[in-house]
């Protein structure tokens, strides 16, 4: 994304975008000159130019003809954060206000592999008690710092990779007992808190922990978690290949 697209995005119009961007390089302009070096048409350029003074973008000195001259842009950068910070913590807190509602026992789909490893990132931060996760052991490498923030706030964290599974892309997600996310990377994930699949992944979860014995029930140091997630890949591939092979040449 290029300078003219950037201060498009933080509020300016294509001509405001091109005026201010032309400005910056020069000491001052006349509005001729400004508009013979910029794509702003000539009929418009005193338009433009009176809207970016008026918004502290450009300084006018008066004159015949009067120069304009670009605001600094540290302070004009410093001025539009200052303006977007105050508008997204006031927007929080009128958000906050209007979000009364308490977890659905409905179903919600969360469709493709970014949006759903990033609400497992969103319900890993938010759990306060309880984790459980099974996931495929390159993606479960992602999660490692949330798991540890997660131990780090007292919760009992499971972990395993999807070695086992029939769709090695499935996700399973149980935070505090009573909110999940189940599905696949590569198609849709569902997030509920319908009481009975997360009693049914209850269940599955500590039989998990009891017949599991490569799975890990917390996350000691960091060091040791990553050299078994990097065993555990290993592993993963290994027996996923073995799955793949035809019969014949697995029996060879």
């Amino acid at each position: 994304m290029d300078t003219l697209q950037l201060l498009q995005q933080i509020g300016l119009t294509k001509y405001e975008a091109e005026a201010y961007a032309t400005l910056v390089q020069y000491d001052s302009m006349t509005g001729y000159e400004l508009g013979k070096q910029s794509h702003v048409p000539l009929s418009r350029i005193y338009e433009i130019l009176e809207r970016l003074v008026e918004k502290g973008l450009v300084l006018v000195q008066p004159g015949e003809p009067p120069r304009y001259r670009a605001q600094e842009p540290e302070y004009f950068l410093g001025q539009v954060r200052a303006t977007m910070e105050y508008t997204l913590d006031t927007l929080a807190a009128s958000l906050t206000l209007l979000h009364s509602r308490q977890p659905s026992d409905e179903f919600w789909v969360v469709r493709g592999q970014r949006a759903t490893l990033e609400r497992v990132h969103r319900l890993l931060g938010e759990a306060r008690e309880n984790v459980d996760l099974v996931m495929p052991a390159t993606h479960l490498a992602e999660m490692q710092e949330d798991l540890w923030q997660a131990q780090e706030r007292g919760c009992h964290v499971y972990q395993s990779s999807t070695t086992t599974m029939s769709a090695p892309d499935s996700v399973l997600v149980l935070c505090d007992q009573r909110l999940a996310l189940v599905g696949t990377l590569s198609s849709q994930a569902i997030v509920t808190s319908n009481p009975a699949l997360t009693l049914t992944l209850r269940g599955y979860f500590e039989y998990q922990r009891l017949t599991n014995n490569n799975a890990r029930s917390d996350i000691v140091s960091r060091e040791r978690g990553i050299a078994w997630l990097a065993w555990e890949e290993r592993k993963q591939r290994l027996l996923w290949n073995v799955k793949s092979a035809p019969s014949g040449a697995a029996q060879r």
